[in-house]
């Protein structure tokens, strides 16, 4: 009951943080003729600005500056970096008419001084926003350049928006870390974990303590695993030379996955407060063990070839990218078994697993609850591990929450039970609401001084602590990937490690489902021959909207899944799949799971 009326009486004080709307405020994007800049940023501060329901949320008495190394016709840059931003012609000037292109040099501490000077153009005591997208080595000089000459003054504040790579392991985070502690508070920094701001991500904190039924069974006593997966269907887009020397452990895993992590792992924090929340993410983190070579899984995708529906596609493998090494041992997938040794979680598996060339985009995070003494009553041998409760989280694409639970079919048999999906997806639930960008988010809560959903000094320190000693031994070792082919959906040989690891049952999902057993054609027969209602021999599109039902935890599959499952049956383009196109469809997907240097050519 104390412990109630605390967290009451601490509710009422949360601390608010407010936008300053008394300032001008100067926006500096260095980086600003990259990608990240055009697909991500200037949207962002767009829709601040115009573009979403209740904007302006930031100052429209707003200037914002692109900094870049090159030169720049400003109509030119503007018409290619605002590509994205969307609005009616007036908006669009208007927001245009508020940014300029400032040609400078990272390195020379005038060119910060000349860049000082176009901010006072939108007021002498302008607040300052600079955000950083720089290659790691110049980003300390661009840090030291920024505190000498270009920092807020005359009472308004400077705060730096960091983009990762936070280092690539402890020595080098330390020396960043050095840096710009050295020349700002971490109060004025805010490092970038863009997956915080994802809406899913968000509703963790609600899911948990505005809710009376999931905290007393989020603990070892009822949780048998956790998972937290994000999967790409892409290749490397260009960006061989720089992910070869991160990989997918550094790139996704030490800082999204792990961020999500926390926010799943930690303590009520009692009261939402920042300081508060990134305590007890940091105790989390510290309370977790470090990682060595035998609680990873990693992969390297190659060279693949395959039908979808009437076209071929070729994909080459990492090896053959021209800027990655031709001996490369990269992992371009990696799954790793988490340990968090406290009182909750002690001995529960936290299985973290994150690949490029896959078959489909998606992350979600997948809570598989233990079955209790009662569950007996209901348990066959077969299902055991089949028929376990799951909240699932799925942060992309078709954002939704969840829970898959057992329930009796209609009928004279009491324990004739099945799984059913109790589903609330946010197209349906929140049809009309307002679903920002996360870049939007983190624009905003940086211009309110709101570190809530920023990576602290501390948590990065922590996580690196956890992954560096499995770096360092996996680049000594030179140990080789496991090959899967582009575009299987999971590496041959993962699902047993995965099962021995943490007991995680097979991916439900229909292409997961054929990989595994689509070459054992008596069975794929029986599936199609009970799909086949009307037995013409076809199977209708409603007739394989039937079998994905079976698939995707029991959720209606959407007209996306559908039409793609029907594309890579329907070989002859009729609209509907024989079985020989079934049959054939099925071999190619089962053929991509089997391990590659086993394959019999002759």
């Amino acid at each position: 009951k104390s412990e109630v009326l605390e967290f009451e009486a601490d509710a009422e004080k949360a601390v608010k943080f407010e936008v300053d709307f008394s300032r001008p405020l100067s926006v500096v994007i260095f980086g600003a003729t990259g990608d990240l800049a055009r697909k991500k940023l200037y949207p962002a501060l767009f829709q601040l600005l115009y573009g979403c329901p209740d904007a302006p949320l930031l100052p429209r008495n707003v200037k914002i500056i692109g900094y870049g190394r090159g030169k720049e016709d400003l109509q030119a840059f503007l018409k290619k970096q605002c590509v994205n931003c969307k609005g009616d012609k007036a908006q669009l000037d208007e927001f245009m008419s508020k940014c300029v292109y400032f040609q400078g040099q990272y390195d020379k501490p005038e060119d910060f001084g000349r860049l000082d000077g176009e901010m006072t153009l939108a007021g002498a005591d302008c607040n300052r926003l600079f955000f950083l997208s720089v290659p790691p080595v110049i980003f300390g000089t661009v840090v030291e350049n920024i505190k000498a000459k270009a920092s807020a003054r005359g009472g308004g504040w400077t705060r730096l928006l960091v983009e990762k790579p936070f280092g690539r392991d402890t020595p080098t985070f330390n020396e960043l870390n050095a840096t710009t502690s050295r020349c700002f508070t971490e109060e004025q920094l805010y490092r970038i974990d863009h997956y915080l701001g994802k809406e899913v991500v968000l509703n963790l904190m609600a899911l948990r303590f505005a809710n009376q039924v999931w905290e007393p069974v989020w603990n070892k006593d009822h949780i048998a695993s956790v998972q937290i997966t994000f999967k790409e269907d892409l290749g490397l887009g260009g960006r061989g030379g720089y992910f070869d020397t991160f990989g997918i452990i550094r790139d996704i895993m030490q800082n999204h996955l792990l961020q999500v992590l926390s926010w799943v792992a930690m303590e009520p924090p009692g009261r939402m407060d920042p300081e508060i929340i990134t305590r007890n993410k940091v105790n989390v983190l510290k309370a977790m063990r470090t990682l060595n070579v035998d609680d990873v899984f990693v992969g390297q995708f190659v060279a693949n070839s395959w039908r979808f529906g009437k076209d071929t596609f070729d994909e080459p493998g990492y090896l053959d990218d021209p800027s990655v090494p031709n001996d490369s041992v990269c992992p371009t997938f990696a799954s790793a078994l988490l340990q968090i040794d406290n009182d909750r979680w002690r001995g529960v598996p936290f299985l973290m697993t994150a690949g490029k060339g896959l078959s489909e985009r998606m992350c979600e995070v997948r809570i598989t609850f233990k079955h209790q003494q009662y569950n007996k009553l209901f348990m066959k041998r077969d299902t055991a591990l089949a028929n376990r409760n799951e909240l699932v989280l799925r942060i992309q694409p078709e954002e939704a929450i969840y829970l898959k639970s057992q329930n009796k079919r209609p009928g004279w048999d009491v324990t004739n039970f099945s799984t059913a999906t109790l589903d609330m997806s946010y197209s349906a639930s929140f049809a009309d609401s307002y679903v920002a960008d996360a870049y939007e988010r983190m624009f905003l809560n940086a211009a309110k001084g709101d570190g809530t959903l920023f990576v602290h000094a501390n948590e990065i320190a922590e996580a690196w602590r956890v992954f560096t000693p499995l770096l360092n031994k996996l680049d000594v070792l030179k140990r080789k990937p496991h090959p899967y082919k582009f575009g299987v959906p999971i590496p041959p040989g993962w699902l047993e490690w995965a099962q021995a690891k943490a007991q995680v049952t097979e991916p439900n999902t229909l292409e997961a489902f054929l990989a595994l057993h689509g070459g054992k054609i008596s069975d794929m027969e029986r599936i199609f021959n009970d799909l086949d209602k009307n037995k013409d021999g076809m199977l209708e599109k409603d007739e394989l909207q039937v079998m994905m039902s079976k698939f995707y935890d029991g959720r209606v599959p959407t007209h996306a899944q559908i039409a793609r499952a029907l594309q890579r049956f329907d070989l002859d383009g009729d609209g509907r799949v024989s079985w020989e196109e079934f049959k054939q469809g099925a071999s190619a997907l089962h053929v991509t799971c089997v391990d590659p240097t086993k394959v019999d050519h002759t």
